[in-house]
């Protein structure tokens, strides 16, 4: 089984960018997001549960209603918790899956809640992508054209960057001073 390493941080962070990197560098990456929302397209089981928690409005045209789930999960934390209690799992199964496929000696997945979730205990290790709320916050706004309101809460929703440091060494600065492939070579030499 190859070594799997978990690239997470808070949004607008620069996960992806990471992961690109790491693409165009010939390492597998898993993205959890983007594997998460096909998986929610695809599994009818799952799909039942979600309309069971959401209602049919979770659905439009047999398509997953994103906007409607976003609201509904920034604005209550209880059925954020239930959603995650039912895609998280989907998700993780997907993963180890496409893991077996693999065969690099390493292999990264992308997620952004692995320490909210405790997930990160799964990995061989975990490279946490950190930037300042400020510059977080302008990327996500110009990205999703949202409100500072609307940013500010799903901010709130993930754990304190403060806290995610306590839990890894495996620190990339994406604050737009600090070159990003130098770090990543770097990482990749320490793992």
């Amino acid at each position: 089984m190859p070594k799997t390493i978990g690239i997470t941080g808070g949004i607008g962070s620069g996960k992806s960018i990471v992961s690109r990197i790491l693409q165009l560098m010939g390492y597998p990456v898993y993205s959890s997001d983007q594997r998460a929302k096909e998986i929610m397209q695809e599994d009818q089981p799952l799909i039942a549960d979600l309309k069971k928690l959401f209602g049919e409005e979770a659905y439009q045209d047999s398509n997953l209603n994103r906007p409607y789930i976003a609201a509904q999960i920034f604005r209550d934390d209880s059925k954020r918790t239930a959603m995650n209690e039912l895609v998280h799992p989907a998700v993780r199964a997907d993963f180890q899956n496409w893991v077996k496929q693999q065969k690099s000696p390493v292999v990264f997945q992308e997620s952004a809640l692995l320490f909210e979730t405790g997930s990160y205990k799964l990995f061989d290790g975990v490279i946490l992508v950190s930037a300042p709320e400020e510059v977080r916050m302008k990327r996500v706004k110009e990205r999703d054209q949202l409100s500072d309101q609307q940013v500010q809460a799903r901010f709130n929703a993930q754990m304190p960057e403060e806290e995610k440091m306590k839990l890894t060494d495996l620190v990339i600065q994406n604050d737009g001073n600090h070159l990003l492939v130098p770090q990543i070579l770097n990482l990749l030499k320490r793992m």
